[in-house]
């Protein structure tokens, strides 16, 4: 089957490429497999792309607007079938009436699609138990990949942490941790929305943690490198339950030292990472610093093995084709 004839990748942003989790659970499968991509926007007109196109199936990435769902009911009517990707779909408190309202639409999306696809298997529990709809698990893939691990950790620490500003009440939380531990730190903050996360901080009484803002950007990768270790705070809520993988495994990818908050869906990296505190993880590095390298250069291995791009597009198409099965 000619994959670039018969499938679209549709993203509802209009730009795909600035969304990270659109890259590296849409974008690079879909280059890697040949699949054409097409953006769909509220002010589009879901049938006449779909009869232009004319696809046997198409998989929508996490919806951005509230006429998506239009999408897949028209592909329906079409006897187009549909694979939707679910990010962040929890259920429990949404905090806004615009966040309702997309869960509603989501409930619209999945009951029109003849696959649903989350990244973790927390994730398709929870649409489960909600739902009773059954979702495939394909996690995200590397979009970041380093030849040369670190070989020490220095002190003071060289610290990088990196995520958009919905994660902001994340890196707060992790810097309390640190605090407790006065340790000296350098912490490259990269993200977008910098004055609001300046602002978010700047009533800290840092010690000695010094910060370096740096906006977001595709290459942000140059300046994780330049650090020693990558800490990823999680608070344990239910938004950050239903999380991807893809910052733990990017920031494994690039040969950092990772600590990440100890969730108990995040266990299967303990083997690679520190989990735990972010100030105790830092502590046991610089008391462990060989230990702490040994757990560097197994997780390279560990996730360059399975979620490198070819791994996750076969995923994709094994799924693709189960779908037109059906």
């Amino acid at each position: 089957m000619d994959l670039n004839k018969s499938i679209l990748w549709v993203f509802s942003h209009p730009n795909p490429s600035s969304i990270p989790s659109y890259v590296v659970s849409g974008i690079l499968p879909a280059d890697y497999l040949n699949i054409q991509k097409i953006i769909f926007l509220k002010n589009h007109d879901p049938k006449e792309i779909l009869i232009r196109f004319n696809p046997k199936l198409i998989i929508i990435n996490k919806a951005m607007h509230n006429k998506v769902a239009n999408l897949a009911n028209s592909a329906k009517e079409l006897n187009i079938k549909v694979i939707s990707v679910f990010d962040d779909w929890y259920f429990i408190k949404p905090e806004t009436k615009g966040i309702q309202l997309r869960f509603i639409d989501n409930l619209k999306l999945a009951n029109y699609s003849n696959n649903i696809v989350v990244k973790t298997q927390t994730a398709a529990d929870i649409i489960y138990k909600h739902t009773g709809l059954k979702a495939e698990i394909i996690s995200d893939c590397l979009r970041y990949v380093s030849k040369k691990s670190i070989s020490n950790i220095n002190y003071p620490f060289k610290i990088s942490w990196f995520g958009l500003d919905t994660n902001h009440d994340t890196l707060e939380f992790g810097i309390r941790e640190i605090l407790k531990y006065d340790f000296k730190v350098n912490l490259k903050i990269i993200t977008n929305k910098l004055e609001k996360i300046r602002i978010r901080l700047g009533s800290l009484n840092l010690k000695n943690i010094s910060l370096e803002f740096i906006e977001w950007n595709k290459e942000m990768d140059k300046e994780v490198l330049k650090t020693d270790i990558v800490i990823i705070p999680y608070l344990n809520d239910h938004k950050r339950i239903v999380k991807s993988y893809n910052r733990i495994i990017d920031s494994i990818s690039l040969g950092r030292f990772t600590i990440i908050s100890d969730l108990s869906h995040l266990r299967k990296f303990k083997n690679y990472c520190f989990l735990g505190n972010i100030g105790a993880g830092l502590k046991w590095a610089k008391e462990n610093n060989i230990l702490a390298i040994e757990k560097v250069i197994k997780g390279v291995k560990f996730v360059q093995n399975n979620y490198d791009v070819p791994s996750i597009s076969m995923e994709w198409k094994k799924i693709i084709e189960q779908t037109l099965k059906k």
